[in-house]
């Protein structure tokens, strides 16, 4: 299984090629509004109503001079001042924050693949991806936010039960908001803790970024997504594993360069690279290919039955052909047989 130190290793020898436009990518990621920004100004005005108010219950001469009915319209216009910008917030947030957030995480999978082209961060945008997008990404914002009104905590719960959400639909923008969400609720089941955890560990890093003038917090970002993209790519193989989903279900059916190479180009990205497998000489996954496959037998074969793949036939198993020595495995003929002229 993986780890979160092999996982940031892995991330930060992959993002040493390409740091300086991933930065430019987070930026402006965070300018649009990906991370939940929106309208910023809404705490602005908030403030500004609440200082006016200030200034004028001083202005009197004494407390007779304050009107319950003013404390009433006051109240009523700073509601709906913070309704209004709330509301404001929450549309840019579907129309340009989260397509963006999408197109932010694919760059990151594609740039470790080997395709670290800037584009990929506004794929969400183009042709039929836009609409699909804002409204499956609009249920996941909404349902979030529902479960965040019962004291946060199951909010925060539901917001790493849908984590991968971004990704799917960065890989399908057609994917159906249901299949998203169960597609990663299933990935994430027994994850959530371990994706905490993983994300906690940048707060050495955001500290030291805020004791460099809160500079050093920007520079932090890429090196956070880098290592998400990382344990994305860790939670595909799982859904792939556990057959979840599919190839052909994640990719629409179409090349989206978060599945490694396009298989119908011979020389891949950058001129042969080919889809950039996690370090596998200190590799994430503690095994050679498969990151859900077992541990060796005592016989020192891979043993591959612990995680059962419904549509596999085998469950993750070969045959065994070695039960009978003297049986070819790869027909039925039987050795013993006198009258078999390749019986040895």
């Amino acid at each position: 299984m993986w780890t979160r130190s092999l996982l940031k290793q892995n991330a930060w020898n992959n993002l040493k090629g390409y740091y300086w436009p991933a930065l430019g990518v987070t930026v402006l990621s965070s300018m649009l509004g990906a991370n939940g920004g929106g309208f910023g100004g809404g705490g602005g005005f908030g403030g500004s109503s609440y200082s006016d108010s200030s200034s004028y219950s001083g202005s009197g001469s004494g407390s007779d001079d304050f009107d319950p009915a003013m404390i009433g319209v006051f109240i009523a216009v700073f509601l709906g001042v913070f309704v209004f910008v709330l509301a404001i917030s929450m549309v840019y947030t579907c129309f340009v924050g989260n397509p963006t957030k999408c197109g932010e995480c694919k760059y990151f999978v594609t740039a470790r693949n080997g395709d670290q082209r800037f584009a990929h961060m506004f794929d969400n945008f183009k042709g039929g991806n836009y609409m699909p997008t804002v409204k499956t990404m609009f249920f996941y914002t909404l349902e979030i936010m529902l479960w965040s009104l019962l004291f946060i905590i199951p909010g925060v719960i539901k917001g790493y039960e849908y984590a991968l959400v971004p990704y799917l639909l960065a890989e399908n923008p057609r994917l159906d908001w249901k299949r998203a969400k169960e597609i990663s609720k299933q990935t994430m089941d027994g994850e959530k803790m371990n994706f905490f955890v993983l994300r906690l560990s940048f707060i050495g890093w955001y500290l030291l970024g805020y004791l460099a003038c809160c500079i050093g917090v920007v520079a932090v970002v890429p090196y956070q997504m880098a290592t998400e993209a990382e344990f994305y790519m860790c939670m595909r193989a799982k859904m792939l594993s556990f057959g979840f989903t599919s190839e052909e279900e994640l990719t629409g059916g179409f090349y989206n360069g978060m599945g490694g190479s396009d298989p119908s180009d011979p020389n891949g990205f950058g001129g042969g690279s080919s889809y950039n497998e996690p370090n596998f000489s200190n590799n994430a996954y503690d095994v050679p290919n498969d990151p859900y496959q077992s541990a060796q037998n005592n016989y020192g074969q891979t043993q591959y039955g612990n995680y059962t793949n419904p549509n596999d036939q085998y469950n993750g198993q070969m045959p065994d052909i070695s039960a009978d020595l003297n049986q070819n495995p790869y027909d039925n003929t039987n050795h013993d047989d006198p009258n078999n002229p390749y019986n040895q």
